[in-house]
């Protein structure tokens, strides 16, 4: 589950050189990668959503069992990690049927090709795995990543977290074409 594998993307933005590591999931990762979508959820996606919906989508008080969940299925799927120096800045985890679960990176370094990385890794492993199509559920702030990665909304909707509705996008990509 590439465990050992490893790429350098090198960056350019603005004067300097950002190295950026893609790596395959480690199992120690886990809590750091909790924190770092809690810290995102709570800061970046409070632009498109509500205190209560935010809150409601990344409760603080699940914190702990939510590490203990997502050790599970981080194993399970193919998970990279996208790291800066030794620190995680993102991770995307995709399963065999091609659902995308998680695209998360770090509120400081959003718009800096971390989640591009990321996508464009996850995309050529599904490709050689003969995975045919990609699916998620995208929130509002992550809609217009994918639609410029060649996903099509086919839904939105509405969900209930915590009693606190939010909207999300059914969002698919077909990689080979049927």
């Amino acid at each position: 589950m590439g465990k050992g594998f490893s790429d350098l993307i090198v960056k350019r933005d603005s004067d300097f050189v950002e190295k950026i590591q893609i790596t395959g999931f480690q199992p120690e990762d886990t809590e750091e990668m909790v924190d770092l979508f809690y810290t995102t959820v709570q800061t970046i996606n409070r632009a498109d959503y509500s205190k209560e919906a935010v809150a409601a989508w990344a409760p603080a008080e699940e914190q702990e069992y939510v590490c203990k969940e997502w050790k599970h299925s981080l194993l399970e799927n193919q998970t990279y990690v996208a790291r800066e120096e030794g620190k995680i800045i993102g991770f995307i985890d995709l399963r065999a049927d091609g659902y995308l679960d998680r695209l998360y990176v770090h509120k400081d370094r959003q718009r800096m090709g971390v989640a591009s990385a990321l996508w464009m890794k996850a995309e050529k492993w599904a490709m050689q795995e003969g995975i045919p199509t990609i699916w998620t559920f995208s929130s509002i702030t992550a809609k217009g990543f994918f639609e410029r990665y060649g996903f099509q909304v086919m839904e939105p909707e509405n969900v209930e977290r915590n009693g606190v509705l939010l909207t999300r996008f059914h969002m698919k990509k077909m990689l080979v074409e049927g």
